[in-house]
């Protein structure tokens, strides 16, 4: 008989072997493993991000010391009768340069006949050498031409311009010229008013002292300085001439015009006078002659005015003459429809485009105030004919220009109330913002 343990129940399993403990080193591999893992995944997330960071911070630092070039400007403004080319080369420009720079600049649109004094060309230079040119209209007109390329690179250099309302009323004291210039506003502003009701009230001489008007404007700002006037909204006029209302509409059909309340347009076929800004010299009738020391009939009006002060046509027509006549001096005749014919004397000079048989329009300047002929003093004379037969220029009443058109009028009349209560409420020195008059 065997001795020994006894083999194992053939139904009874075997108890199960004790696990061992984990060993150390395995936890610590698996541990590593985990931190190389989330190691990379950082690398992976983090690293472009900084270098993106690095090269924009790289990028901001080259364009900061890009701007930081320090370039010689040199200004010219253009002198009167010059053309690009003339103030190009004046600027130290070659004839090969000018010979690409002006062809660029008339392709991108740059109205080469326009150039006029007053405007500025800037020549920006780094080295001794013209890389970038600015042709500057006004502040907000800048054309910028860029040298680094040999066709150029034309481009419109556009500023912040932003429009507020404004508002200004007063009484007239002396002239409307004289009183609102004492309110600090400018000519521009002053012409604009004129524009509108010139063919009411006549303000060489129809204008009295204590007469009122009012004006809601815009005044227009770059950045915070003001740079000149927007449009005219509405405006108003009272005094011994008559009390007249103008507001700005524009119809669907995209013209824009000064209307009264009525709808009917401000316009006329004749403007009252040929002249901004001037008095009255000389009315219409029998008056002692200052040269011939007669007393005899004066066909016309004379208004004082400086020597070159531009003389518009008062109506659209054609030019009859324009050349010197006698005691007239240089004189300017232009016929128009039903008969009339008007006449400006005295002229210093003639208009551009001023020849026989040349179509004007209204507002057009054909000449220039002077001393001409038969003068004691720079001014203008100013006739107005009907089939040859003279008639007092103040005493005009010719048709209006078209009214709204019936369609529109619901739509002018929208604008119109809220102009008007705009208006109302500046007046009694409450600020309102008017709904567009688009």
């Amino acid at each position: 008989m065997q001795r020994g343990p006894l083999p194992p129940y053939p139904g009874r399993s075997q108890p199960p072997k004790p696990k061992e403990p984990p060993k150390p080193g395995r936890f610590v591999a698996v541990l590593v493993l985990v931190v190389f893992c989330l190691a990379l995944v950082a690398l992976a997330i983090f690293v472009p991000r900084a270098h993106r960071t690095r090269t924009a911070r790289l990028r901001a630092q080259a364009q900061a010391q890009a701007s930081k070039v320090e370039y010689q400007t040199a200004v010219y403004p253009v002198k009167q009768n010059e053309i690009m080319p003339t103030v190009l080369s004046r600027a130290g420009f070659s004839t090969k340069d000018i010979g690409r720079i002006v062809p660029a600049l008339r392709n991108a649109g740059f109205n080469l006949q326009a150039m006029r004094p007053g405007d500025s060309l800037f020549v920006l230079s780094f080295d001794s050498t013209p890389r970038r040119l600015l042709y500057q209209r006004n502040i907000e007109t800048v054309y910028r031409v860029d040298l680094d390329s040999a066709a150029c690179r034309v481009s419109m250099v556009f500023r912040n311009i932003r429009r507020t309302n404004a508002f200004v009323k007063g009484a007239i004291t002396g002239s409307l010229y004289e009183t609102m210039m004492a309110m600090g506003e400018k000519p521009e502003l002053i012409a604009n008013y004129t524009d509108i009701f010139g063919w009411e009230v006549d303000f060489f001489s129809e204008v009295q002292p204590n007469d009122s008007f009012s004006i809601l404007f815009e005044r227009k700002y770059c950045d915070s300085t003001c740079i000149g006037y927007g449009r005219i909204l509405a405006a108003t006029y009272s005094g011994q001439a008559g009390s007249f209302a103008g507001y700005r509409f524009t119809d669907p059909e995209s013209t824009t015009d000064y209307y009264n309340a009525e709808g009917q347009n401000l316009r006329k076929t004749f403007q009252k006078s040929p002249l901004r800004f001037s008095r009255v010299s000389s009315f219409f009738g029998r008056r002692f002659h200052p040269i011939l020391r007669i007393v005899r009939e004066h066909s016309g009006i004379d208004y004082v005015a400086p020597t070159g002060t531009p003389v518009e046509a008062v109506s659209d027509g054609r030019i009859v003459s324009a050349g010197w006549s006698g005691g007239y001096g240089r004189l300017v005749v232009i016929g128009h429809a039903e008969g009339y014919e008007t006449r400006y004397g005295h002229l210093s000079g003639f208009g551009k485009g001023i020849r026989n048989g040349a179509p004007v329009k209204q507002g057009q300047v054909v000449g220039y105030v002077g001393t001409t002929g038969l003068s004691t003093g720079s001014h203008l004379h100013y006739e107005v004919r009907k089939f040859g037969s003279a008639v007092n220029p103040l005493k005009l009443n010719p048709p209006r220009r078209s009214p709204v058109k019936q369609a529109y009028l619901p739509q002018f009349a929208q604008v119109r109330d809220s102009l008007k209560t705009v208006m109302a409420g500046l007046q009694r020195g409450q600020p309102q913002s008017p709904r567009p008059t688009r």
